[in-house]
Formats: C-alpha cells, sequence, structure tokens
C-alpha cells in the first residue's frame, strides 16, 4: 500500500470512529452478535459505496459546493431546507452525544471535580478543538487513529474477549432493526470524503479505500466491543455506566479512548457543518464556530441527554437523509448506468426505511 492509500484510510478511519463506539457493546449485546456482525458488514459495503459516489460527484463539480449547497441547486428550496436540517442539525447531535459522554471521561480521569466543572472543562476542550478546525491536518488524524487503536488494543486484551461470546446471544429477533441507527452512526464518515478527493484525485483504487478506512474502524469497535462486554460487569448503553468493578488503569485508558476518538472524529464533522454554514449560507466563521460551540451545550443544558437516543436519532433519521441527499445528488450529476441506478434505489430505500423506523421508535412512540 502506497503512503498516500495509507494516509486515505487511516483519514476515513479517522473521520468514522466517535463517540459511537460507546455504544456498540451494548448494542452488540442487546441484539446479538451474529446480527450486529451483519449489520457491521451490509453498512460498512452501503456506506463505502456512498462514499465513493459523492468523491465522483465532487470530481465533476470540482468541489465548487459542498452537499447542502448541491441540494439546493439540484433541488430548490425543499432541497435545501431538507439538507440543511439533515446535515447541520444531524451533525450537531453528534457534538450533542459528544458533550454527554465528555462529562464522563473527565469524571474518570479527575473523580474529584464537580460534574459540574467536569462539563465545562470538557466543552472547553472541544470548543477549542473546533474553533482550530480549517486546514489540511491529515497527519492528525492518522496519529489520533493510532494512538485510539493502540489504546482500544489494550482494553481487548486485558478483558476476555472469547468469554464476551458467552456472555451475548445469536441474534435477537425482537431486536431485528434496532441496531441500523446506532451502526449507521458508528460507521457513518462521509465528512472525509472532502478531504479524500484533496488526497486522491483521480485514485483508480478509491472504492476499496474507502471499504478499507470503515473496515478499520468496525474491527476497532468489535475489538473494544470484545474487551468490554468480556471484561466482566454490567454492560451500560454508554458503556461507562458500567465499568464500576474495572480496575483504576483500565477506567483511565477508556477515558483516553474517549477522549482521542471525540478530538479526532470533531475535526472533519467540524469543517463539514462550517462549510455548509459558511460556503452556502454565507455566514462568517465566527458566526459558524459560535453555532457548534454553544448549540450541543444548550442542548444538554435543556435536558437533551439521553446517550442511546441520541446515537440511535442521530444515525436512523438524520445521517439516514444525509445519505439519501448524497445518493440523489449523485444521481443528477453523474451519467450512471442502469445497474448503478438499480443498486443507488435499493440503498435509498434502505436509507427510508430505517429513517421511518427511527421516527416511529424514538419520536412518535
Amino acid at each position: 500500500m502506497s503512503k498516500k492509500s495509507f494516509t486515505i484510510v487511516a483519514v476515513v478511519a479517522a473521520a468514522t470512529i466517535g463517540s459511537g463506539v460507546f455504544a456498540v457493546p451494548y448494542v452488540i449485546q442487546t441484539s446479538g452478535w451474529l446480527l450486529a456482525l451483519c449489520y457491521f458488514i451490509a453498512l460498512t459495503a452501503v456506506v463505502s459505496v456512498a462514499h465513493a459516489l459523492y468523491l465522483r460527484t465532487l470530481g465533476v463539480v470540482g468541489e465548487k459546493e459542498r452537499l447542502l449547497g448541491l441540494a439546493r441547486k439540484y433541488f430548490s428550496a425543499p432541497g435545501f431546507w431538507i439538507g440543511f436540517f439533515a446535515i447541520v442539525i444531524g451533525l450537531l447531535l453528534s457534538f450533542v452525544a459528544y458533550l454527554v459522554l465528555g462529562t464522563q471521561f473527565v469524571l474518570l480521569l479527575f473523580p474529584w471535580i464537580p460534574p459540574g466543572i467536569a462539563r465545562v472543562l470538557f466543552w472547553f476542550l472541544l470548543a477549542c478543538v473546533i474553533w482550530g478546525s480549517e486546514g489540511r491536518i491529515a497527519w492528525l488524524e492518522v496519529a489520533g487513529i493510532a494512538l485510539i487503536a493502540c489504546a482500544i488494543l489494550f482494553i481487548f486484551a486485558s478483558g476476555h474477549p472469547i468469554a464476551a461470546f458467552a456472555n451475548m446471544p445469536l441474534a435477537v429477533p425482537g431486536n431485528f432493526l434496532f441496531p441500523f441507527g446506532v451502526i449507521l452512526f458508528a460507521l457513518a464518515g462521509w465528512t472525509s470524503v472532502e478531504q479524500v478527493y484533496e488526497l486522491a484525485r483521480p485514485h483508480k483504487n478509491i472504492f476499496l479505500l474507502f471499504v478499507a478506512g470503515t473496515t478499520l474502524a468496525a474491527l476497532l469497535y468489535w475489538l473494544f466491543a470484545l474487551g468490554v462486554i468480556g471484561g466482566g460487569g454490567h454492560v451500560a448503553v454508554d458503556t461507562i455506566s458500567g465499568i464500576g468493578s474495572w480496575p483504576l488503569w483500565r477506567k483511565d485508558i477508556l477515558a483516553l479512548i474517549g477522549l482521542l476518538a471525540v478530538g479526532v472524529v470533531s475535526l472533519p464533522l467540524a469543517r463539514e457543518i462550517r462549510g455548509a454554514l459558511e460556503k452556502d449560507l454565507k455566514w462568517n466563521s465566527i458566526a459558524s464556530r459560535a453555532v457548534i460551540i454553544f448549540l450541543p451545550l444548550i442542548s444538554v443544558l435543556l435536558g437533551f441527554n439521553n446517550f442511546l437516543t441520541i446515537v440511535s436519532v442521530a444515525g436512523g433519521i438524520f445521517l439516514s437523509t444525509q445519505y439519501i441527499l448524497i445518493i440523489s445528488v449523485g444521481r443528477r450529476t453523474l451519467a450512471l448506468s442502469g445497474r448503478e441506478k438499480i443498486l443507488l434505489d435499493v440503498l435509498t430505500l434502505i436509507f427510508a426505511c430505517a429513517a421511518v423506523y427511527s421516527i416511529y421508535t424514538f419520536i412518535v412512540r
């Protein structure tokens, strides 16, 4: 693998791994390991197809407009506002999830700090990352994913990963659709595509590199989940709430994983939101940064802090809509074969069904 290909794989993996890693152990144990594995394999293929499609789209439009601008160009005002709602609000939900978990990461490292101070401290650190989210920083993402991988390997090796399968069912039919939103949230790394475009135009093996990057992230999720489930104790929705019996050093490594994952994945997310606000809405950089920094904090302070609900809604509704937009603008931009159109229709149907299920499960019901 060439240096450029390795960098692309690392950038995709870095944009993929985020706070979803802490929901994965609970989802795997609750839905069954074989069912969860099938979701990981299927969604790795699905998102990789969408990422390659979006990269081709950027190649045609020359990166003059991002996803939100393309939605307005092809689908007028309705497309723009659907895109705005799905992209900006959806990505901001990711920062809400980070803020919910971030307080607990800080408390794991510094248990004597009051929770309110811990939240402010983590919010300030996250704000610093967001404020500096510009420029080409592939080297930082490569370093970040390497550190995350090392920390996850420690969690995996220090547990009893083989014994984890004894604590998990094969599949739970009643939870057949439950994993979709969380696993999509965990694997969605389309915010890496624009940076990959800067690194890889043209590149004949780009689809395989997207698959490799997403698979690397999925493998790390599984190693983490097996280490947590095999490590004993209760597997909580957010992982952190169930580690009271863990030794102190293991808790510190878990907190390190969380802080690294949030820091690394926040960079491409913040760039994407800023791009939508600054390029497509013509906001100035200070206003766009302020929105990203303050809206998640306000949401948490108003009580929107159920981690599983946030991740499931962000994945099942907002990310599904984002991928439908990627497919839709790709179809309008590119000259596709009949077979490619059929494939994209199937993917659109999958995302649409997932969105409807998530709306019913987490909002209506």
